[in-house]
């Protein structure tokens, strides 16, 4: 299992060691890269990827969430196709988690599956979907509903490419931050605590050590149960509440921000079960607000109703009933199997 590789200003220095270093050789490589993203970073990957003189076939595209579906991984795999790529060929994703989610599931299906990195280049990514192995693309009907897991053999974070991250992407990535913080134990929450909202909101030494305690994190929960049958299960806290929001809103909710929305819900459902350990919640809405995360859905919150019906649809669902997780305190989550999904949008409505 690799762990992710972070630094400040050495994406070029951690591209061209980790592409030479990577087992059989590479016969091509096949970059696929968000056209936003990609000006900020360009001249370190070109300079890497010149000195490694490996032939590369470049596609630029306007990365979004409504446009990670399946026929965008087709016309991204035909496009590669038609360049000549083989079984030896390695596709590097450049981008958001949006982007390395595309790459990674298109590599997972091209040629039956060939090897791919990522070059995250938001905090969303590099504390979260960059890393870990879960590849997806999404149906109209809900997201990452068609996925597979396949592991990165690179994931290299420049917390240097997050200069020109809008406002949006910022609360996207702390939205994840918040979640694995809590997961991780009180030590990086008191450092969340601690924190400025405005040395969190910019490339430098802090938001480096944040995204790489979160990826440290993330990865040693992975390795323990890299197919989600046990433990990495926690890695959902927020995800099921979250990932209903964010098809409701429709483009309106980052996916960390829904996630962060999520989060309130859960942490309300432990409350009202008895489950979370008295003063955990206001520590965990407070940092939310210090943070600069929502508290509200964006416009009119769906009916109970039509959020039972989106919960149904979460990868999680079993036989009519949701697996959701709830927080103790910092450290110490619970997996509430067997959860009416209308009690779960109930909540939503009491909290949101």
């Amino acid at each position: 299992m690799i762990y992710p590789s972070y630094g400040n200003g050495v994406l070029r220095a951690l591209l061209k060691g980790a592409l030479s270093d990577l087992g059989p050789p590479i016969s091509s490589i096949l970059l696929l890269a968000d056209e936003a993203a990609w000006p900020i970073c360009e001249q370190a990957v070109e300079e890497a990827l010149e000195q490694l003189g490996t032939p590369t076939h470049r596609l630029l595209w306007a990365a979004d969430e409504s446009r990670k579906t399946m026929a965008q991984a087709e016309a991204v795999a035909s496009y590669f196709v038609t360049e000549g790529c083989d079984r030896d060929s390695l596709l590097l994703a450049v981008g958001g988690g949006v982007t390395t989610d595309l790459g990674g599931f298109t590599a997972s299906i091209l040629l039956r599956g060939i090897r791919w990195g990522a070059v995250p280049t938001t905090l969303l990514a590099m504390a979260d979907a960059a890393i870990g192995g879960k590849t997806a693309v999404n149906l109209p009907e809900g997201k990452n509903m068609l996925g597979r897991f396949h592991h990165p053999l690179c994931v290299l974070c420049d917390v240097a490419t997050l200069a020109t991250l809008p406002p949006r992407e910022w609360n996207s990535g702390l939205g994840e931050v918040l979640k694995t913080a809590f997961l991780s134990g009180e030590e990086a929450w008191r450092r969340l605590e601690d924190a400025s909202p405005e040395e969190l909101r910019q490339p430098g030494e802090l938001s480096l050590e944040i995204a790489a305690d979160c990826g440290r994190t993330k990865m040693r929960v992975v390795e323990e149960d890299p197919e989600e049958q046990g433990i990495r299960k926690l890695l959902n806290f927020g995800h099921t509440f979250g990932h209903a929001l964010e098809t409701a809103a429709e483009g309106r909710l980052g996916h960390g921000e829904a996630v962060a929305l999520g989060i309130r819900c859960a942490m309300r459902m432990a409350e009202e079960l008895d489950i979370a350990e008295p003063g955990v919640a206001p520590r965990v809405r407070g940092l939310a607000a210090k943070l600069q995360l929502p508290s509200e859905f964006p416009g009119k919150l769906p009916s109970p109703g039509e959020l039972q019906t989106l919960m149904m649809r979460d990868k999680k669902a079993h036989k009519g009933s949701l697996d959701l997780v709830l927080p103790v305190e910092p450290g110490r989550c619970l997996l509430l199997k067997g959860v009416d999904p209308k009690v779960a949008a109930q909540v939503i409505h009491r909290e949101l």
